[in-house]
């Protein structure tokens, strides 16, 4: 039986809860307050490391395990563990490859043990530092780690991208490439994605019998949507993801998350209850919920 307190929202995060300016928006924090008041269970499903998503979990006083690293690892805020944990087989002969055809038209990330490293700084690697918050560690030779969590490639060189993806393929070795934004190529350890994270979760929680819903807005979040009981997909989301989604709501901009809870909870309670999660509440905070 689905109880009111069995509830699972599981949210994306850039493109989706956060505006363009990085921030949760004062009516997505109210709603999400709203809607934990009530019973429900909110955390997110993101492909940024720990480090990045912290602050706003802080911002939500969340106290649930999030999905970090687009699936290949869930953490726990409250107590600093990692509670499910996936490697990718990179090869040498693959990082070698990936380092001889590098310029300064893509930026390469390696991720492992809870940190970020580049081979090299350019403008892609600044700029990312700057999006994620998070200072990226320059690699001092070119010997590669058998605990790596991810690769990310990002250039706006699709060209390049593709080739970079046709490297991996070559390699043979064992992974889940996905696009996270249009300009980000992802190269995951296998059997890795947001949904399978998110069964993990709901294993992890007890809520195997739990009502789940996930919203998103990229190719990264169409394993969760599909895995949901209720999938949704945000107006500004990529069309295969549209396609895929049970309902779609509106733009990251306009309060996506606010809306899903606001039309879902208070008009058709996935048990019949009405909630109401409209209120007179006060903003928490007047520029929303933003690391500091």
């Amino acid at each position: 039986m689905r109880e009111v307190n069995r509830i699972l929202l599981v949210s994306d995060l850039d493109g989706t809860l956060l505006d363009t300016a990085q921030r949760i928006s004062p009516e997505n924090l109210e709603a999400i307050r709203r809607f934990r008041e009530q019973g429900g269970i909110f955390t997110l499903a993101t492909g940024r490391m720990e480090q990045s998503v912290i602050p706003f979990v802080q911002a939500m006083n969340l106290d649930v395990p999030v999905i970090v690293y687009n699936g290949a690892r869930i953490y726990s805020p409250a107590t600093g563990e990692v509670l499910y944990d996936r490697h990718l087989p990179l090869t040498q002969a693959l990082w070698d490859q990936f380092l001889e055809q590098a310029d300064d038209s893509i930026g390469i990330f390696l991720y492992r043990g809870g940190q970020v490293y580049t081979p090299y700084r350019n403008e892609i690697v600044e700029k990312h530092e700057r999006k994620d918050r998070v200072p990226c560690h320059l690699l001092t030779d070119r010997t590669v780690f058998n605990d790596v969590t991810k690769v990310l490639l990002i250039s706006d060189d699709l060209e390049k991208l593709k080739r970079y993806g046709q490297l991996v393929e070559d390699s043979g070795i064992a992974n889940e490439m996905i696009y996270s934004e249009w300009n980000y190529l992802e190269v995951l350890p296998p059997d890795v994605s947001k949904g399978i994270a998110l069964q993990e979760l709901q294993r992890i929680l007890n809520l195997e019998h739990a009502y789940t819903m996930a919203v998103g807005d990229n190719l990264n979040d169409l394993s969760m949507v599909r895995c949901a009981n209720r999938g949704y997909a945000v107006e500004n989301a990529h069309p295969d993801l549209k396609e895929a989604a049970d309902e779609l709501t509106v733009h990251h901009e306009q309060h996506a998350i606010a809306a899903i809870i606001q039309n879902y909870f208070h008009n058709k309670g996935a048990n019949g209850h009405e909630y109401d999660l409209s209120g007179d509440g006060t903003d928490d905070g007047e520029n929303g919920g933003q690391p500091d």
